[in-house]
């Protein structure tokens, strides 16, 4: 090595020596210069470091060491970082033993309890309107009324048939007595008076049938027809539904099947109500599992009286299991390594890490299913520094 190199590499060890000393004595810049001046002359002339200044530069640099060790609160050299560190403030919250549910997601639409389209049984021409669209209804309200002169004339032609018949059959039935008539002429007397016993009745049940009445409670859409209309049996006049309660349809995947039952618990919500959570009640399970989406349609039946839901709306619907004990904790505390995740307890200010496996995660806590037990001080803040056995503080407690 040059006589050069040799002397470039002692003046960085002087340099280094210095800076450490002057941050421990409190001197200025200027004095190192000063101090340095001389020997940067020396050495740019000779080209080398002599002996002496080799010496000087190197007992400056430990006695500057031993400064930096002397410092209270400064770590030893070549200890471990954070060796002289105090205690790690962590937050510590303690498990927690809920009543939890194992709950079934899915959506699902409003369907009305009973709707039908109200239509006449008798053709006719209608000449009275009752129905209003929108309004509300009970059961057996007059809705329409048709025209009944047709009616009323079939009625007294099977009346008028009905005494003939009736007469017919007095005056056979005494001939029968005295042996005085074929048995079939009688029997002939008995077909037609009931022929027209039937007439008549049928003539009356048509004319009950122009008078048009809700067969339930409900709410009426929009009128199809108007005064005036000649309507035949099955034509549509408007669509009556009731509201009061409501059923819920959805589907579940097929894996779900063994979760459900008749009269389960099922919580909703919709999205034109925000903040509003609704009670319904499983009332029907489909038999048969959809082949094409492998999933399973159910009905939830839940009490409306309120109004405040309509038929086709968009439910959210959290079919809710049994209840169950369950150790939940904050989902902070969960400190993921690798595929395993961990939490950690504190027990005599010291941390210790414990693997868990974890279930449900809802509004900020998570469900532990093994690790953990009930009322364990587990970190929730800090634990992302901490090691197995390290020292800790509690700066504040978050548990009960």
């Amino acid at each position: 090595m040059s006589p050069r190199k040799i002397a470039l590499m002692l003046l960085l060890a002087l340099v280094a020596g210095l800076g450490a000393w002057l941050q421990y004595t409190g001197k200025t810049p200027m004095d190192a210069l000063a101090m340095v001046r001389p020997q940067l002359a020396g050495q740019a002339a000779q080209g080398q470091a002599a002996p002496a200044q080799q010496a000087q530069g190197q007992a400056q640099g430990q006695a500057a060491q031993g400064q930096q060790q002397a410092r209270p609160g400064a770590p030893a050299a070549g200890g471990p970082p954070g060796a002289a560190r105090g205690p790690s403030p962590v937050e510590t919250a303690k498990s927690q033993a809920v009543s939890l549910r194992n709950t079934i997601t899915t959506v699902g639409t409003l369907e009305p309890e009973f709707s039908a389209d109200i239509a006449p049984e008798t053709n006719g021409r209608i000449v009275e309107i009752r129905a209003a669209d929108g309004a509300e209804v009970k059961d057996g309200d007059s809705l329409f009324l048709l025209d009944g002169e047709v009616i009323a004339a079939e009625i007294k032609d099977a009346e008028a048939r009905l005494a003939l018949a009736e007469s017919g059959f007095e005056r056979n039935d005494r001939l029968r007595r005295s042996r005085n008539i074929a048995q079939s002429t009688f029997d002939e007397s008995v077909a037609e008076l009931t022929q027209a016993k039937s007439a008549l009745e049928l003539a009356k049940v048509r004319q009950s049938k122009l008078g048009i009445r809700a067969p339930f409670g409900g709410i009426l859409g929009f009128v199809a027809v108007s005064k005036g209309a000649y309507v035949v049996p099955g034509q549509a006049l408007v669509r009556l539904t009731a509201i009061d309660r409501l059923n819920v349809s959805f589907s579940v995947p097929e894996l779900f099947f063994t979760s459900l039952k008749i009269g389960g618990q099922v919580e909703l919500t919709a999205d034109a109500v925000p903040g509003a959570k609704f009670d319904a009640t499983i009332s029907a399970i489909d038999p048969v599992v959809d082949a094409n989406g492998r999933s399973l349609k159910v009905l939830a039946l839940m009490d409306n009286s309120a109004r405040k839901l309509r038929p086709g709306m968009l439910a959210r619907v959290n079919v809710l299991g049994e209840e169950r004990k369950a150790i939940t904790i904050s989902e902070s505390a969960v400190v993921p390594q690798g595929t395993q995740l961990s939490v950690y307890v504190v027990a005599e200010d010291k941390a210790k890490r414990l693997d868990i496996t974890t279930g449900q995660r809802r509004d900020g806590w998570v469900e532990i299913l093994s690790g953990l037990s009930e009322g364990q001080d587990v970190v929730i803040a800090g634990a992302a520094r901490l090691a197995d056995g390290a020292a800790v503080k509690v700066v504040k407690g978050a548990g009960p």
